[in-house]
């Protein structure tokens, strides 16, 4: 279970934001991965690396400062299914980041893909391009018609898809839009407080009869936008801030080994490659 909400204003001045996207990263608590960071060979990307045995490399959110950024999301439904032998979901980000292809093409070929033969597991793809606050949509689905752009203003996906929402996420659209809708770059640090107690909310938002029907035996416990676990759970909080001057700020923070969270702040410009 992960879930992503977007806010979009393209039309941005220097006070407000152009794109706030808040999404939590929720998997098994002994996976192991790296928190973020500029990457070594890709200094103008930024984001976590999963260390997987067999997965090194791959991620589940990055940006980089010439002006992209993307997130996974896992597909969940019983048309979809988990295969251990296909490819990696998590190197889409990255092999979409570090390259000069631009999102439509890129989207375009990962249909074509998995129309031919769905080479990856399962997947809820988002592209955003941080210069205009466009954004794109790719699911794996076996009826997926292809890329679809998100004109809304706000966003919100979980793992069943943009198209059959879980609760949570229509919930959650709406008090995240309360908490964006007049963020002010002069209040960075309040939304940024703000948007943490969202992602960190174990408000249980049922009936749900969608995350029932895919989760029969343990839906209760993820029907909350925070999901704590004896196994598995929120992992990560991600906030990704654009405003209208084209600063990029980028937050984290990360549940460690002993339990208490680690947070990090990074502060850049977007550049033109």
């Amino acid at each position: 279970m992960c879930i992503l909400f977007i806010y979009r204003n393209p039309n941005a001045f220097i006070k407000s934001y152009r794109l706030i996207v808040a999404t939590n990263r929720d998997e098994t608590y002994k996976r192991p991965a790296l928190s973020a960071h500029y990457w070594k060979n890709h200094p103008e990307c930024l984001g976590g690396i999963d260390m997987e045995s067999g997965k090194e490399g791959g991620t589940w959110l990055a940006l980089s400062i010439k002006g992209k950024a993307a997130v996974i999301l896992n597909l969940v439904n019983k048309e979809n299914k988990i295969n251990s032998s296909k490819k990696n979901r998590g190197f889409l980000i990255k092999n979409f980041i570090t390259s000069n292809v631009s999102i439509e093409t890129y989207l375009n070929q990962l249909h074509e893909e998995n129309v031919n033969g769905q080479p990856y597991n399962p997947y809820c793809l988002i592209l955003l391009d941080l210069n205009n606050a466009n954004t794109y949509y790719l699911s794996s689905d076996t009826k997926s018609t292809g890329p679809k752009m998100c004109d809304n203003d706000i966003i919100g996906i979980g793992n069943s898809g943009i198209e059959r929402s879980y609760k949570k996420v229509e919930v959650g659209k709406e008090e995240f839009k309360h908490i964006v809708q007049n963020a002010n770059v002069s209040k960075q640090n309040t939304l940024i407080e703000e948007l943490i107690s969202f992602l960190k909310s174990q408000t249980k938002c049922l009936p749900d009869p969608e995350l029932q029907k895919n989760y029969p035996t343990i839906y209760e416990e993820l029907s909350s936008i925070f999901v704590s676990g004896n196994e598995y759970g929120t992992r990560t909080h991600s906030i990704l801030l654009i405003n209208g001057s084209n600063q990029v700020t980028f937050v984290e923070e990360t549940l460690m080994s002993d339990l208490t969270w680690k947070r990090q702040q990074f502060e850049n410009e977007l550049i033109y490659s």
